[in-house]
């Protein structure tokens, strides 16, 4: 860390009279990396007091602490930016996913003409993150990149995995989120809701294009166990190049590619290879 910030630092808690405990907890100083945006790459030590409301000791030791974690670096003009471990972070979890790992060999293996894009999407909390996208075709456009999350709502390889939650999970999301779901098109009570998803889990697959009017995606769900969904595959193609019969075709590669991953999922044991994976059971945040 700079000196002239450490220095700065200390004298700014050694002079902290509020009374706030000096540790403070770790997701008030995680807080602060999601301040970081493609809008706002870079912030001082001032604008983070200020958008957080904090006072300058307060916000000199978050900073300092992930400054030392290596997940801040310093900026030009006095600011910070997120820093390298982050990208140590995103390596490791290239190289180690249980879900990419599984996946990545069987997808290879589809080498259809119609995909013209794919993606992998898991469940984090109340969102649907990107993992892996790979495009085949130069013309295409994707609104889906590696990294970009997507509320649960949006698009077909959220609103396939909102499908499958657990009836409890997917009552508690309604309730939260009624007037969202309304607005797009889900179901203006609960029952018109539950009824969109239950008929969506009859089919097994999502074809939408609210994100991108000029794609089909098509996606189906991936399973860890037999009851708990974890991510999704996603098929995408151009419209305009895409006839009903190819659209069929591409639902049915995109159906059989999911369902190979999910056994491969369901089935794995150690004994098979890497004892290092380890799945997760995703849920709604809260």
């Amino acid at each position: 860390m700079p000196a002239a910030l450490m220095a700065a630092a200390d004298k700014a808690i050694s002079m902290e009279k509020s009374g706030e405990k000096k540790q403070s907890s770790a997701g008030k100083v995680l807080n602060v990396l999601d301040l970081f945006t493609e809008e706002n790459p870079a912030w001082t030590v001032e604008m983070i007091m200020s958008e957080l409301g904090a006072t300058r000791a307060t916000a000199y030791r978050y900073v300092k602490a992930l400054y030392d974690a290596g997940l801040l670096a310093p900026g030009a003009a006095s600011t910070y930016v997120l820093g390298p471990r982050i990208m140590q972070l995103d390596r490791q979890i290239r190289r180690s996913d249980p879900l990419l790992k599984i996946a990545q060999p069987l997808l290879d293996e589809d080498q259809s003409p119609l995909i013209g894009a794919r993606s992998i999407s898991s469940f984090y909390g109340d969102q649907v993150l990107a993992i892996q996208v790979d495009r085949f075709d130069p013309e295409i456009f994707l609104t889906m990149e590696r990294g970009r999350s997507f509320p649960l709502i949006y698009g077909a390889p959220s609103r396939i995995i909102l499908a499958y939650l657990p009836p409890y999970q997917m009552r508690n999301f309604y309730s939260s989120n009624s007037a969202e779901i309304s607005k797009a098109g889900l179901g203006k009570t609960w029952e018109e809701f539950r009824t969109s998803m239950r008929k969506m889990r009859r089919i097994g697959y999502c074809v939408g294009n609210e994100s991108n009017r000029t794609v089909y995606g098509v996606s189906a769900p991936i399973f860890h166990d037999k009851s708990s969904v974890s991510a999704s595959l996603t098929y995408v193609r151009r419209i305009e190049i895409t006839s009903d019969q190819e659209l069929e075709e591409l639902i049915k590669a995109v159906v059989r590619a999911a369902n190979r991953i999910s056994e491969k999922l369901i089935n794995y044991s150690p004994a098979d290879g890497d004892s290092s994976l380890v799945f997760p059971t995703p849920r709604l945040a809260g």
